[in-house]
């Protein structure tokens, strides 16, 4: 009797366990299905848009590179119109020169590494960027520390970025 007691007991712990297992491979099989959809979202116009090549000061990298490089937790969201379109990067700001001008305390950069959201938007026109468009933003808890624009922000980018 004890045997067939511990026989049964096994075997509804087993069900129990069957049921466990089968809702974890379907939670893991809902996440890989949201993996792959993000990674389908970015179109090809993004794709190409961020290959494409910058030359400043005798170097040539991509936008890709570029902004990989100088922001963390980069984001892309790219907006084709009939006759202007924008790229939208997002990034978290990191203390690599970034902004130097601002004069930021030892406690702000602190707080900016973790809560320092930066925006760029460029824009192109016939598959060629508008440096001349380019808008840029910073900010941290809700208020904006950063609000430029034009050529010269987007060439500071450059600067940062070429060692």
């Amino acid at each position: 009797m004890r045997s067939f007691s511990l026989v049964l007991l096994t075997t509804i712990l087993m069900a129990g366990c069957g049921d466990t297992v089968a809702d974890m491979k379907e939670a893991a099989a809902g996440i890989n299905t949201k993996a792959n959809e993000a990674a389908s979202a970015i179109s090809i116009d993004v794709h190409s848009i961020r290959a494409t090549e910058i030359e400043f000061d005798n170097q040539t990298f991509t936008i890709n590179d570029l902004f990989k490089t100088i922001l963390r937790d980069v984001q892309w969201d790219y907006d084709d119109n009939s006759e202007t379109s924008q790229l939208k990067i997002t990034g978290t700001w990191q203390d690599n020169g970034l902004f130097a001008t601002h004069s930021f305390t030892a406690s702000q950069k602190e707080l900016l590494k973790e809560n320092g959201q930066v925006e760029v938007i460029l824009s192109f026109k016939n598959d060629k960027m508008d440096e001349s468009k380019t808008k840029v933003s910073m900010h941290m808890n809700g208020q904006t520390l950063v609000n430029e624009d034009g050529q010269e922000i987007l060439h500071h980018f450059y600067k940062t970025y070429i060692p």
